[in-house]
């Protein structure tokens, strides 16, 4: 038996407990013997459920997910799980679907197992529809005994475990540009649908109201809370307690707009995640169902909707699209997003009197990767300058300081652009989003490296990749 307090396991096992619990001992001691198969209840078995806080057992087999290299989920039985609960109100989002989802937001290699009682009901069943873009499809899969599933979750742990004694040096890894550019090149062939949205639009009409205690539960925990992973993981939860009733079909004031407050902190969480590329949980998804979202508040309640709530998001979506057209390696694709993210600057520029400070620092990027610099530069002065004169926090000033230095390292002032690297890391450290932190720490050590100090530019990364990982911007590392 393994003594580590908080030992990796390589697999992790998914399913609903109570229907296959004596299946899931064996796995957990006769197969992984203790030490290389994450069976919750097993592993944790002196835990008290009467007594236990949630989101925090959420968020441990959040983290277990991520560790692990293979996700394994067993179908069996008929329940979807046990509820968690937000402050004592039990929500619509088990246990088990909080693993399956997770597994579907990092890409696991997942493997399912059908016993043969597996007999879904409805809420399983379209919990598995809602992710069908992820894992393999259920039905008409062959079904198993348990003994089979023994069997089968032993040959996935051996392939794993054959897997550490390879050469990590000799291992061809995917790079995500890859991943990214293929999810666009798949979608641009997809005439028939181009746009893409939320879970591909996937709703679970159940008919029942979505609770408002559990919503407005949520909105104090996210708001506490400085973990992007973890927000997700809550924002899942908001998301799926509205789902019963598709926006579409919504003529309460009040429900789009928890869709749009939450599809909004959506994308800024899945942002710092790094939810990048043509993908159903992504940020450009995300930002298109917004979309449609406002433009159904705006349609219903024309005189009632303040001019945030229906505005067309297009900063957010010409950021969702710069990111993905920066991980594009086809010159022509990158050219392509890189535009429409102009030209969405451009409108929301045309329309907003406003502060613009951010829509100019994107643009600022976009000129950046498009090889205009001066252009680049110039848009980063306008930014900071405004955000001085408007005495914006010490955060957003730095951030814009540590964006205009790196537009001078582009410009080849490697003196100057470190300077104001600097300095703008100083103010990122009073406060504000760590993601902004790490992603200075990032330019900053890149600053380091361009005038020979290599030292500091390993010290500034390795502080950067601490931050990341502490506060789940896994978009910095």
């Amino acid at each position: 038996m393994n003594d580590d307090p908080h030992p990796t396991f390589p697999v992790f096992v998914s399913s609903v407990c109570g229907e296959l619990w004596d299946l899931r001992a064996k796995i957990y001691h006769d197969i992984g013997r203790e030490n290389h198969i994450f069976v919750d209840e097993q592993f944790n078995k002196h835990r008290d459920v009467t007594k236990q806080d949630d989101l925090e057992v959420a968020d441990e087999l959040i983290s277990r997910v991520r560790e692990a290299k293979a996700f394994v989920c067993i179908l069996g039985g008929s329940g979807h799980g046990s509820p968690i609960k937000v402050h004592d109100n039990p929500t619509t989002v088990s246990f088990f679907e909080i693993e399956l989802f997770q597994a579907a937001l990092l890409k696991k290699e997942i493997h399912v197992f059908v016993r043969g009682d597996f007999i879904p009901g409805p809420r399983l069943e379209v919990l598995l529809d809602v992710l069908k873009f992820a894992f393999p499809e259920w039905r008409g899969l062959k079904t198993h005994s348990e003994s089979e599933i023994l069997s089968g979750v032993q040959r996935v742990l051996d392939r794993i475990l054959d897997q550490r004694t390879i050469n990590p040096w000799l291992t061809v890894r995917a790079p995500i540009r890859r991943l990214v550019q293929a999810l666009y090149a798949a979608r641009a062939k997809n005439h028939s649908s181009p746009s893409i949205f939320f879970l591909d639009g996937a709703t679970e009409p159940r008919g029942v109201t979505p609770r408002l205690d559990v919503l407005q539960a949520l909105a104090d925990e996210l708001q506490q809370q400085s973990n992007e992973e973890k927000r997700l993981s809550r924002l899942w939860i908001g998301l799926r307690e509205l789902m019963p009733l598709p926006y579409e079909e919504l003529r309460d004031q009040e429900l789009l707009g928890h869709w749009n407050r939450l599809l909004g902190q959506w994308v800024r969480a899945a942002a710092w995640y790094g939810l990048h590329g043509d993908t159903p949980l992504g940020c450009l998804a995300a930002l298109n169902t917004q979309t449609k979202v406002r433009e159904r508040a705006a349609e219903l309640f024309p005189r009632q909707s303040g001019a945030a709530d229906v505005a067309y998001p297009a900063g957010a979506l010409a950021s969702a699209k710069y990111s993905i057209g920066k991980r594009l390696y086809i010159r022509e694709d990158r050219e392509a997003r890189f535009n429409e993210a102009l030209s969405d600057i451009k409108w929301a520029l045309d329309i907003d009197s406003g502060d613009k400070s951010g829509l100019l620092a994107i643009r600022g990027s976009v000129f950046r990767q498009l090889g205009r610099i001066a252009d680049c530069i110039n848009d980063y002065e306008e930014v900071l300058r405004i955000r001085q004169r408007s005495s914006y926090p010490d955060s957003a000033i730095g951030e814009a300081l540590c964006e205009l230095g790196y537009g001078y390292l582009r410009q080849f002032s490697p003196r100057k652009g470190l300077r104001f690297c600097e300095e703008g890391l100083e103010k990122l450290r009073q406060g504000g989003r760590a993601g902004f932190l790490a992603r200075g720490l990032r330019k900053l050590a890149v600053a380091y490296l361009v005038n020979g100090r290599l030292g500091k530019a390993y010290e500034a990364r390795e502080e950067a990749k601490a931050v990341a990982i502490k506060h789940g911007a896994l978009d910095q590392l």
